[in-house]
């Protein structure tokens, strides 16, 4: 993933807000999504960004991907603001598709734009958007279910509101933070994106996901060098004998910090991080996942061999994870599956093999990575509040 130290400026988005205003030229996206976005009445302004609800279409059911909002800014040029270096920030995406992921975590819903269309001021004040030569709509692929893998995502109702302090908020991180951010908030937009049609690509993004925002936590609270003198003695010493404890600490934090085991970052990130139950849920404790940290990171530690074994043996999930999740007694969406034995063609998997629905653990990914943002935009307020 890269050394986050080498990180030096914010994602491509976030230095936006540093930059100038040509107040003449701009572009403009519409974010599609099959859930609806309410809170937001006429035009909000969120540093350069500019959010307008767009109405639906006459007719139009509720759960299909349709436009929900526009996104729009000024062109903004650097005021004398250095251009990032290397590809140690580099997150793959341009600034409308930043933004739309960084929302979609928020709100928890399908989002995505389209192509960005160019648009000017004239000098009466109107403003004119010209249309691409070959606009592109975005599409999630279509699911073969009768009933949905991620219950209660399509047709849902987020609230535009609790976005604002979040992207308030990221101006004052730490630059690698932004970017890491960025990173983990693509993973898991583009899970909840194909989730229906892809539910194997889903898991493993998810996973992804986490791992992004564990290794940037890893990296900023943990002392590498005592690491290195306690797990490397022999190498510690040749470094200090060498260069001293400068290099040393320069070193462990380059380099030393990716042996580092990944399932124990992992775990680690996801039991600080915990979030509570979903809102809405089963009231069948059978049907439950247990919400203690120790029987949670039994599951999620399955959850990441799972992974592993996908990544690094080509074993398929199971069949039973990339389906609609059981019901449970009360008929609602089961979180866990609860008969002895489940199975597909001439292959069956026991209950025990089977962690948790992709449902609950994209419940779960969205909570650690949104608390996570939580305590980076504490730390990074503590400072002004006791100054």
């Amino acid at each position: 993933m890269g050394d986050p130290s080498s990180i030096d400026q914010p994602a491509w988005s976030v230095r936006l807000w540093r930059y100038l205003d040509d107040p003449h030229r701009g572009w403009v996206s519409l974010l599609y999504s099959d859930a609806q976005i309410a809170g937001i009445a006429g035009t909000q302004i969120i540093g350069p960004y500019r959010f307008t609800p767009v109405d639906e279409a006459a007719g139009q059911r509720s759960g299909r991907l349709r436009p929900v909002l526009e996104l729009a800014s000024w062109f903004r040029y650097p005021n004398q603001q250095p251009a990032a270096s290397g590809s140690a920030g580099w997150t793959g995406l341009s600034i409308h598709q930043e933004v739309g992921a960084l929302a979609s975590l928020v709100l928890g819903v399908r989002l995505r734009g389209d192509d960005p269309r160019p648009r000017y001021r004239q000098q009466d004040g109107d403003v004119t958007s010209y249309e691409v030569s070959a606009q592109v709509v975005p599409s999630a692929p279509a699911s073969p279910w009768s009933s949905p893998i991620l219950p209660g995502l399509a047709g849902s109702t987020a609230d535009f509101g609790s976005l604002q302090p979040y992207l308030e908020s990221l101006p004052h991180l730490a630059p690698d933070h932004t970017v890491q951010l960025v990173r983990a908030a693509r993973q898991y937009a583009d899970a909840l994106w194909m989730a229906e049609g892809a539910p194997e690509l889903a898991w493993l993004m998810l996973v992804s996901a986490v791992e992004v925002a564990a290794t940037a936590h890893q990296a900023a609270t943990e002392d590498y060098a005592l690491l290195v003198k306690k797990s490397f003695p022999i190498s510690a010493e040749a470094l200090i004998a060498t260069g001293g404890e400068t290099l040393l600490a320069k070193a462990a934090d380059a380099e030393f910090y990716k042996l580092v085991g990944a399932t124990g970052r992992f775990l680690a990130f996801a039991k600080k991080f915990l979030p509570n139950p979903p809102d809405e849920r089963t009231t069948d404790q059978a049907g439950q996942l247990p919400w203690s940290k120790t029987k949670m990171s039994a599951a999620l530690e399955a959850v990441y061999k799972l992974r592993s074994a996908r990544l690094h043996a080509g074993t398929a999930f199971p069949w039973p994870l990339l389906i609609p999740p059981p019901a449970a007694g009360d008929g609602l969406p089961a979180e866990v599956f609860t008969q002895d034995t489940y199975g597909s063609g001439d292959t069956t998997w026991p209950a025990a093999e089977l962690p948790m629905t992709l449902a609950v653990f994209a419940h779960l990914v969205r909570g650690m990575l949104l608390r996570w943002w939580d305590t980076l935009a504490e730390e990074r307020a503590l400072p002004n509040s006791s100054g």
